[in-house]
């Protein structure tokens, strides 16, 4: 026999037995439980069983055990993702450099929105509005919330640099009011 074939014929068996294993695991229905969190603090947990189908992309099946409502909020305001194409706002508050909202005051009436974005790419961090101190919503770099007010009050706006190390205070990054009239 050729000496070639000594090293060849082990490599292919070693290869075929790492195949089938890899093949194996790929193939093994498995079951993943996550938990997510929505806006409004409700916990939803969706349980993912993804059992792969031979020559055919994987879709994991979802099964939700808990919903959150269409629109979270709070009874005195509902907050939601702006959609420009659909969202109006009455007033708009913006995030700026030198640790500024514009304008820092607002005045509304109760069933008007306000929106609250971040326009400036220059921000070396990234911010989470925290409205009434009861809501808070990471924002992020870029971000915007549009907010509707359905009770007369005085809100507050506070945008907040989140730390990721524990031992280190958040930083206030600008604060505004929302009065509903």
């Amino acid at each position: 026999m050729d000496p070639k074939y000594k090293t060849l014929i082990p490599l292919v068996v070693i290869f075929f037995i790492i195949g089938i294993a890899v093949g194996y695991a790929a193939h093994k229905p498995r079951t993943i439980e996550k938990i997510e969190y929505v806006e409004n603090k409700t916990i939803v947990t969706v349980t993912v069983t993804v059992t792969p189908i031979p020559s055919q992309t994987l879709t994991p099946a979802l099964t939700p055990i808990s919903t959150a409502a269409a629109t979270p909020g709070i009874s005195n305001f509902t907050i939601k993702n702006y959609d420009p194409s659909t969202d109006t706002p009455t007033k708009t508050m913006v995030f700026q450099t030198n640790y500024v909202i514009e304008p820092n005051q607002v005045s509304i009436r109760s069933g008007e929105s306000v929106l609250i974005k971040i326009t400036e790419w220059s921000l070396p961090f990234s911010l989470t509005l925290v409205l009434n101190n009861s809501y808070q919503k990471y924002l992020g770099g870029s971000g915007s919330a549009f907010v509707t007010f359905n009770k007369k009050g005085t809100y507050s706006v506070e945008g907040i640099i989140p730390s990721d190390d524990p031992s280190v205070k958040p930083k206030t990054y600008a604060t505004g009011t929302i009065t509903v009239y």
